[in-house]
């Protein structure tokens, strides 16, 4: 055998063994590669989980960067699951964060979800703290709901408004709120088409509230004499004669004070078609020649609305009338308007008012004094009510210091010029109010308020922290394609 052919074969085991050394050498780098990337992966994660926290950060920002630790997670297990750190994942040694793995994918990442959503905006945040307790059906709730209604019909989100969730028994709150709205603003096509799909029922509800618009806009009084041939009824008289006293006290108190009828408004927007006038005794007494206590209840208001006490007292004797919150609530209101503030107290504290006339009247006047811009009466106002109404922490004691609380807030945001609110990230979290459904209210109410203000942060991060923090002891979602969603990264 030549030399040449003894070479050959040793060659070719040196050239073999020399691959196969290489080939495990790539192997085991590829190993240590593989480890480090699934390391790098899965500590990356859990900082992301660790570090951006809630009450640091906003839920949407929280959510991009959670829904990234997921993606990571979910990287290792598929590319990377013989590597240690993907044996331990998959045998559920490591948490990302506090969370277990299933528990952090199944759980807390719709939750996330659905605080990033009620967080969004003013809105979603008061649908957020409204459906809470989804098995409250008490009057703060049902008030919380029709302010999210009226809210919705005001941006004309019709559709919304009308498909919002709500049990049978309270659907007529649901299209009188809707209704109303639709009404006063003339949305003629919406007012028909909730007319035509009433039942007869629920239409009851609705002509009144149809009433009330027509007379507040201004519209001809022949008119309003053709509607009430067609619905007679005493509900649509009344409605019709409380929209008259809204207008009137608007009109006259404007007049008194010498201001133009442009800058004057009403609840729902400006006076419309001025010199459209009425007289309200006169037309009481045409609706009801025999009597009305409701009608003569709106009579004492208006009188007393507008500086008459005397008369507004005459008007509650002769009916009978026994409790006279609205009639003294107008009168301090009146007060409040001509700046007569120095008499708001001593109204309050007069040795004739019932506990609950006198409850109302110092409630009143907490927003009144805020409303003026004398912020540190305001507060000094509060702090006396709820020192003297709302000691204690059983549940009555909490609600009267939420609706003064409330009342408060009610001032703030009407007050214009210098000391408009200025709502910036903590100021509705901030707010003293416990109950989430009184919250709502304050929301919805500033969301409407032509004088709202916003600088900053948004404060709907803050509100969901404080009445729903964290995310421990979550239920399953009720969905499987909810919470799919909610843990996939969206492609970029």
């Amino acid at each position: 055998m030549s030399f040449r052919t003894r070479l050959l074969p040793a060659l070719i085991l040196s050239i073999c063994a020399w691959l196969a050394a290489c080939s495990a050498s790539d192997h085991a780098a590829r190993q240590a590669r593989d480890a480090a990337e699934a390391d790098r992966l899965y500590q990356r994660a859990n900082d992301y989980v660790s570090r951006v926290t809630e009450g640091e950060y906003s839920y949407a920002y929280m959510q991009f960067y959670w829904k990234r630790a997921q993606a990571n997670v979910e990287r290792v297990l598929r590319d990377y699951p013989d590597t240690p750190v993907g044996r331990r994942l998959k045998a559920g040694e490591l948490k990302l964060g506090p969370f277990e793995l299933a528990y952090f994918r199944d759980r807390v990442l719709p939750w996330l979800e659905v605080k990033r959503l009620g967080a969004f905006d003013a809105v979603n945040c008061a649908i957020f703290l409204y459906n809470l307790d989804e098995n409250r059906w008490d009057a703060t709730r049902l008030a919380a709901f029709s302010r999210i209604i009226e809210v919705l019909a005001r941006q004309q989100r019709w559709s919304e408004a009308l498909i919002f969730p709500i049990l049978d028994e309270y659907r007529p709150l649901l299209l009188g709120t809707v209704f109303r709205v639709a009404a006063r603003f003339n949305q003629t096509k919406v007012v028909n088409d909730m007319l035509n799909a009433a039942t007869p029922a629920e239409r009851t509800v609705l002509y009144p509230l149809l009433g009330e618009a027509i007379a507040v806009r201004g519209v001809p009084r022949t008119d309003i004499a053709a509607f009430l041939d067609e619905h007679p009824q005493d509900v649509v008289k009344l409605a019709v004669l409380r929209g008259m006293v809204q207008r009137e006290i608007k009109i006259q108190r404007a007049a008194a004070l010498r201001l133009p009828l442009k800058d004057v408004f009403l609840q729902d927007g400006a006076i419309e078609n001025p010199t459209v006038r009425d007289d309200v005794d006169v037309v009481a007494h045409q609706f009801f020649p025999d009597g009305n206590l409701e009608a003569s209840r709106q009579l004492a208001e208006y009188r007393a609305a507008l500086g008459d006490l005397t008369a507004a007292s005459r008007i509650a004797a002769a009916a009978g009338l026994t409790n006279l919150t609205g009639v003294h609530v107008a009168y301090l209101d009146y007060l409040a308007a001509f700046e007569r503030f120095d008499e708001l107290a001593p109204y309050a504290a007069q040795p004739g008012l019932s506990p609950d006339e006198q409850r109302a009247c110092r409630l009143k006047i907490v927003e009144l004094l805020a409303k003026a811009g004398r912020l540190d009466a305001a507060q000094r106002a509060l702090q006396d009510y709820l020192h003297t109404e709302s000691a204690g922490n059983d549940p009555a004691a909490v609600a009267r210091a939420d609706a003064a609380e409330l009342q408060w807030f009610r001032g703030r945001i009407q007050a214009g010029d210098e000391n408009l609110l200025e709502v910036r990230a903590d100021t509705f979290a901030d707010l003293p109010i416990k109950d989430p459904c009184v919250m709502v209210q304050a929301i919805m109410e500033w969301s409407l308020s032509p004088n709202r203000s916003q600088r900053g942060a948004s404060p709907w991060d803050a509100v969901v922290v404080k009445y729903k923090a964290g995310f421990t002891n979550l239920p399953p979602p009720k969905s499987r394609d909810v919470q799919r969603a909610a843990a996939e990264l969206p492609p970029y």
